[in-house]
């Protein structure tokens, strides 16, 4: 029986992106065929430039195809509309139901497949793997179909503990907060005894989903809703390694039942597959680096920097901050005398024009020769690089995980969601960062960035972070690594649970939803 796993991401690149590294090591070490079912607008995006070999339709490699199905909405890169689709109406799940049901069936020819289908031949399917979020539909229907399904849970190991609590401290009151003013009268500062791995925890420390009064906030119950749906499943994986979180991951073991697996960092199982060795590979690796000539001049420009001398600067892809803190952000960089790479999207200041950043001229001729301002790069090669010697960074889990991975020590500048609970476990469990205040006030910018490339504690955390880094290399680089070994023994449970199981074809009658 050969192996099938159709791969659902949530629509937004910070998901996207390690699904793709999963799909990828399951294609490429372990001979899986690949569904990799995209929301209809990203299908659009990633693909509009990319080779025809990625397109399910003309794709001479059956192996590993992209589909989409649509999002059922009228602003896909809405991302709380696409939440508000999920969570709410379900809109998606017809469509996937619709799409599995071809996968799974055989050949009838009195109910050809739609689409291209016909010219892509693959087994059935042995396996979902569905993200967190999309865990408000996809379960139920692996479920009817009789398909084997685990969860990929894309916030770090800390996050996921503090998520599974949330519908225990909305049971005892604590949350919805009691009031408006509990953001500024010191409720917060609460300490949560709940999880014995994360001793001294505040409720400032916990996905920010929680700060609000009302209890029916779409975001806080779709953050309890989608932990409560992932417990369902067979396995949820972690993109981390037994060594980086070994206290949460065994308390995550000891109360709930599915199998938790630590297969990361899934961008180091990844790394030594060919991207030449197909078209698919080849495509892949193209997917989120279609910059590729201004990223070489980056290469370039840290090739000339001493080693350990740059301070990498990026805030992930979704956070926002206003003008007056760009300025004064800005400025403290500037003040540090240290050499910076900053990457400045063109929409990260709220309510700003989308194609263009405004930095004040004189910060750019104090910084000229010694400094980069770019709209994008590579991050996995930035931070490997042996000049980049820190970063200053959202603390979103990719960005952290890459960032451990390659031995760097970290400023810590959370924004939302789970992040500020990253952050709180990189400078007081891990010991290999430190926090900057949340007003991005110059002085205080300038501060922690000379503590980091100059000090002190730059240096500790700087040599706490390399014993980390070959702590995340034993763990992905060997046959008998941690992180490979569970995902190996993953692999062979799901094969065998998908012998014993009869997939279910497809009905038009559906569960009803909310329209």
């Amino acid at each position: 029986m050969e192996k099938h796993a159709v791969c659902i991401p949530f629509p937004a690149q910070g998901h996207i992106r390690p699904m793709l590294n999963l799909a990828q090591i399951l294609h490429s070490r372990f001979d899986f065929h690949i569904t990799f079912v995209n929301a209809q607008h990203i299908q659009n995006t990633l693909f509009q430039s990319q080779p025809p070999s990625t397109n399910s339709s003309t794709n001479t490699n059956t192996t590993f195809i992209f589909e989409s199905i649509p999002e059922g909405v009228d602003d896909p890169e809405n991302l709380l509309s696409v939440i508000d689709s999920i969570l709410t109406h379900r809109r998606m799940e017809l469509p996937l139901r619709e799409l599995l049901s071809e996968l799974c069936s055989k050949d009838d020819p009195l109910n050809p497949p739609r689409g291209p289908m016909h010219r892509l031949p693959r087994p059935p399917v042995t396996c979902m793997i569905t993200d967190v979020v999309m865990t408000m539909f996809a379960l139920d229907v692996a479920d009817n179909m009789g398909i084997p399904a685990v969860v990929l849970e894309t916030a770090s190991a800390c996050g996921s503990i503090c998520y599974l609590h949330l519908r225990e401290l909305f049971e005892k009151g604590i949350i919805p907060l009691p009031e408006a003013n509990c953001l500024t009268n010191g409720y917060l500062e609460t300490e949560i005894d709940l999880i014995s791995s994360l001793r001294g925890l505040r409720l400032k420390d916990m996905p920010t989903q929680l700060r609000t009064t009302d209890p029916d906030d779409m975001m806080l119950n779709a953050a309890i809703s989608c932990t409560l749906n992932a417990i369902k499943s067979k396995a949820i994986l972690i993109n981390t390694f037994d060594s980086l979180d070994q206290d949460v991951l065994e308390e995550l073991k000891t109360i709930i039942s599915p199998n938790i697996c630590s297969i990361g960092p899934l961008h180091l199982l990844a790394k030594d597959i060919d991207p030449t060795s197909d078209d698919t590979n080849l495509a892949i690796g193209s997917i989120f680096s279609s910059k590729n000539e201004d990223n070489e001049c980056i290469i370039k420009w840290l090739d000339l920097q001493e080693p350990s001398s740059v301070l990498y600067v990026s805030f992930g892809t979704i956070a926002v901050i206003n003008q007056e803190q760009l300025v004064e952000f800005a400025w403290g960089l500037a003040n540090s005398q240290h050499k910076f790479l900053w990457v400045v999207r063109s929409d990260l200041v709220r309510g700003g024009e989308a194609s263009s950043i405004n930095v004040p001229i004189e910060f750019e001729k104090e910084i000229k020769g010694r400094s980069l301002l770019v709209s994008w790069c590579d991050q996995e090669r930035v931070l490997a690089h042996p000049s980049v010697g820190g970063f200053l960074t959202h603390c979103g889990w990719n960005s952290t995980i890459e960032s451990i991975s390659s031995g760097k020590p970290m400023i810590c500048c959370p924004f939302i969601a789970e992040q500020v609970t990253n952050s709180w476990y990189i400078c007081n469990v891990l010991g290999i960062g430190m926090k900057m205040s949340e007003d991005l006030k110059r002085g205080e910018v300038e501060r922690v960035v000379k503590e980091l490339m100059e000090g002190m504690k730059g240096k500790e955390m700087k040599k706490k972070a390399m014993e980390l880094r070959n702590l995340a290399i034993e763990a992905t680089m060997s046959p008998y690594g941690s992180s490979f070994v569970n995902l190996e023994n993953l692999v062979n449970d799901v094969y065998n649970t998908a012998h014993t199981r009869k997939y279910v074809k497809f009905s038009t009658c559906m569960p009803e939803t909310s329209k």
